[in-house]
């Protein structure tokens, strides 16, 4: 038989009696009163409260302690009844004196019995996001008291285990809850003058909403002004939390996620953690792995074009990068971020996956990983390229998976070459999806599979036509001679005459189509709508038409923009990045260039995939 957890059941018992005690007052006290108000019987009222006498005095200060013990119980109930019930002048030291036995019990519950207060871990969790690296727990306390969505319960359950005196702590209880009392007390006037005058209920409502609001938006800016001044542009300030929970929300109403045992590595911070990228959630499966340690992400530069993105990410110090571009300031950014103390998150490959597999990744990754200096953790994701993959704009359920494939000491880092490096790096990142898929029998029921995947499975291997396929439900076929596969429940394709099982095993024919294509020589042009951006300005600045042409040994614009045209040699072009059935991308002088087609949208996946096995044939040739 299971033993009883002797401090859960303490925490049930008080539990039941506060509700017992709130349904009291509220039954025999706060609806009688609201009765009489509607009537504005006030002697009524009066002679309510004087038969109550001292029962109703020791309700309001036994619940208002016995909600801080359980902490899930909201003190406002109390407090605005008290307001409601009661003059401010006799409401505020009944509710303070609630405090300061709620907050005695909690101090000796935390210092003598020993009580185990990860009861509370969802509670206790709103506060650590502030308490990491904070000195100054009375402060730190006075502010929380202020903020509606902290329980006092909680705060007091930290600060009892925070080693600060009981003199001390039951002085910044009291007067730090103070302002929450009375502003709890006014919401109960506001309540009590709305009911005799007979204002709509959603008057009401959207006023006590605002008026919380306000108490939380003032209680973080004095947190940033003051506890967490030191925190501005790292990984510790809140918005860290708040962006992971925005992330969070995404991902978790899609996905069934599971993670390695991070812990269980010890591994000192700072260090480096690599990832292949199948899905734009990657940041919040690795951060959650690796929880409590927070990190600093080195992200593609284009997100900082958008203001309130870039506000965020200023805000954590996330570096920003060019992709396929030398950047000294991601360089730099790496390296300060690594001295404070911080572990560094990057995608090595620059790109989402394509395919249900990793590309290779950048050959400048090695080099940059020798001069940080430090352990690198590698990781792979398997799972969430199917739930959103690059090419598809809807989400459906999967299983996640984030494990640790290596782990790279300091002293391995400094004694590999950077092609060494290099090659674990590749061999570590290295996922199948659909093999993940079979291994772990998932079953996809989602009936639009294949949306979108015309843009990345642009020739058809029967007829060898380009740019002829279309998708329905699940299903993807060749308008010019009718061939067409249907993705099954295992995301893998019906039997057909060419073998091909996968989505990877298609694009494999067509990576070796275009290989020949490069071999013979490569000559593409479009007609394109053409937008630059200056990276340092984070906004537009030209737009225009152009030409856009490509061959095995160049990229080359020409257009109305005030530079009329620019090449890029191959070995330095890199790759070029895209999103499938919209534009293709690249910089030129520290200015990101997009490139939308005119017609036929489907060949940026055809562009960027000769870009990638001319450089790798040039890679190996090297």
């Amino acid at each position: 038989m299971k033993k009883i957890n002797k401090h859960k059941l303490f925490i049930f018992i008080i539990t039941i009696i506060t509700l017992v005690l709130l349904f009291f007052f509220l039954k025999n006290i706060i609806f009688e009163i609201i009765k009489l108000q509607i009537a504005n019987d006030i002697n009524g009222i009066k002679e309510l409260l004087s038969d109550k006498g001292w029962f109703g005095y020791l309700s309001i200060i036994l619940v208002e302690a016995m909600q801080m013990v359980v902490v899930f119980i909201s003190a406002e109930f109390i407090q605005i009844s008290a307001g409601i019930s009661y003059p401010w002048y006799i409401a505020l030291p009944l509710c303070s004196c609630g405090i300061f036995l709620g907050a005695t019990i909690i101090y000796l519950l935390c210092t003598l019995t020993k009580f185990d207060s990860s009861i509370f871990k969802k509670s206790s969790g709103k506060i650590s996001e502030y308490t990491r690296k904070s000195n100054n727990i009375q402060l730190l306390m006075y502010i929380l008291f202020v903020m509606p969505v902290i329980p006092f319960g909680a705060i007091c359950y930290f600060g009892s285990n925070a080693k600060i005196s009981y003199k001390r702590y039951i002085f910044t209880c009291i007067t730090g809850t103070i302002p929450s009392i009375l502003t709890s007390i006014f919401l109960g006037r506001i309540i009590s003058i709305a009911i005799i005058e007979k204002i709509p209920a959603y008057i009401v409502i959207l006023s006590i909403i605002g008026v919380m609001i306000l108490l939380l938006i003032a209680g973080i800016i004095i947190l940033n002004k003051t506890v967490l001044k030191d925190h501005k542009n790292t990984p510790e300030s809140p918005v860290y939390n708040i962006l992971l929970k925005i992330f969070k929300f995404g991902a978790d109403r899609k996905l069934k996620y599971s993670k390695d045992d991070f812990k269980s590595y010890n591994l000192e911070e700072p260090y480096i953690i690599l990832t292949n990228h199948p899905s734009g959630y990657d940041v919040y499966f690795v951060s959650d792995m690796v929880k409590p340690s927070r990190l600093v992400f080195i992200l593609n530069y284009y997100y900082f074009r958008f203001k309130p993105l870039k506000f965020i990410f200023d805000k954590i110090g996330v570096v920003p990068k060019k992709l396929f571009t030398p950047d000294l300031k991601t360089i730099k950014g790496t390296i300060r971020a690594t001295k404070a103390g911080y572990p560094v998150f990057m995608c090595p490959e620059g790109r989402l996956g394509l395919d249900g597999t990793n590309y290779y990744i950048t050959k400048e990754t090695g080099k940059f990983l020798k001069q940080l200096k430090l352990p690198i953790v590698i990781c792979t994701i398997n799972g969430a390229y199917i739930s959103k993959p690059k090419w598809r704009k809807h989400r459906i359920k999967s299983k996640v998976n984030t494990k640790i494939t290596r782990v790279i000491s300091q002293e391995e880092v400094l004694s590999l070459t950077p092609e060494e490096l290099n090659n674990i790096v590749n061999d570590s990142i290295k996922y199948n999806e659909f093999d993940y898929i079979k291994e772990n029998n998932l079953i996809f029921k989602e009936n639009k599979k294949a949306k979108g995947l015309e843009n990345v499975l642009y020739y058809c291997p029967k007829c060898h036509q380009e740019h002829c396929l279309i998708t329905k439900n699940n299903t993807i076929k060749c308008e010019k001679c009718g061939f067409n596969l249907t993705l099954q429940k295992d995301y893998h394709f019906n039997d057909n005459e060419f073998n091909i099982k996968t989505i990877h095993d298609w694009y494999k024919i067509i990576t070796n189509y275009e290989i020949n294509n490069i071999k013979n020589g490569i000559n593409l042009s479009c007609e394109v709508e053409v937008k630059k951006f200056n990276i340092e300005k984070k906004k537009l600045c030209e737009k225009g038409k152009g030409i856009c042409t490509l061959t095995n040994s160049h990229f080359k614009f020409e257009g109305d923009l005030n530079v009329k045209e620019f090449t890029i040699a191959m070995k330095d072009l890199r790759a070029l990045a895209f999103s499938c059935g919209e534009e293709f991308e690249c910089y030129y002088n520290d200015e990101l260039y997009y490139f939308y087609p005119k017609t036929n949208k489907q060949q940026c996946t055809k562009w960027a995939l000769i870009v990638d096995e001319i450089v790798k044939g040039e890679d190996i040739n090297e």
